[in-house]
């Protein structure tokens, strides 16, 4: 039986040999698999990594960018404000000029009109008694007014020399030179 048992013996250690040279490669396989496995992961977690360095980065940038935009136009809002009230502070100032002021202008602006003499001036009221003092060539209107400035009404023509509308006809270049003046940058 001596041979019997070698023999076993024999396919024993044949066995174990093989199931160690099994489990040597099953280990190794595992090893790559898990090595294999482990380097995806690793790069998976690297580009999500950086995609997500990327998003920051562009959501950053677009919120300075935002936040920049919101305080330009915020500025431009404030400085448009300022450019409206020196309008306003102008218009009313026109409308308180003095008595010599205003009939210097009126007597400067009418000497360039080419006039025929049948018109009619429309002044503001305050002023209606020292414009008829002056002996113009126009019938001064005892009905109209204006807020200031004039206005000469002829046969189907109109001039507007009133101070707020020669103040929004020349309001585009003025408000160019205003904003120069104000906000030196």
């Amino acid at each position: 039986m001596s041979n019997l048992d070698n023999l076993v013996q024999k396919i024993l250690d044949d066995a174990k040999e093989q199931a160690s040279a099994i489990v040597d490669e099953a280990n190794k396989a595992k090893e790559e698999m898990i090595s294999a496995k482990t380097k995806e992961a690793e790069e998976k977690k690297r580009r999500i990594i950086e995609r997500a360095e990327q998003e920051a980065s562009l959501l950053k940038e677009r919120t300075i960018s935002n936040a920049e935009l919101k305080v330009r136009n915020e500025v431009l809002r404030a400085k448009q404000e300022v450019i409206e009230k020196v309008f306003h502070l102008a218009k009313e100032s026109l409308k308180d000029l003095d008595e010599d002021k205003y009939i210097s202008y009126l007597q400067n602006t009418l000497k360039s009109l080419n006039l025929k003499g049948e018109e009619t001036i429309v002044v503001p009221e305050k002023m209606r008694k020292k414009v008829n003092k002056l002996k113009l060539n126009l019938k001064v209107s005892e009905e109209e007014t204006v807020d200031s400035g004039f206005l000469i009404k002829g046969k189907g023509i109109i001039l507007n020399y009133t101070f707020d509308s020669l103040i929004d006809y020349y309001r585009d270049e003025l408000e160019a030179e205003i904003a120069q003046s104000l906000f030196k940058e």
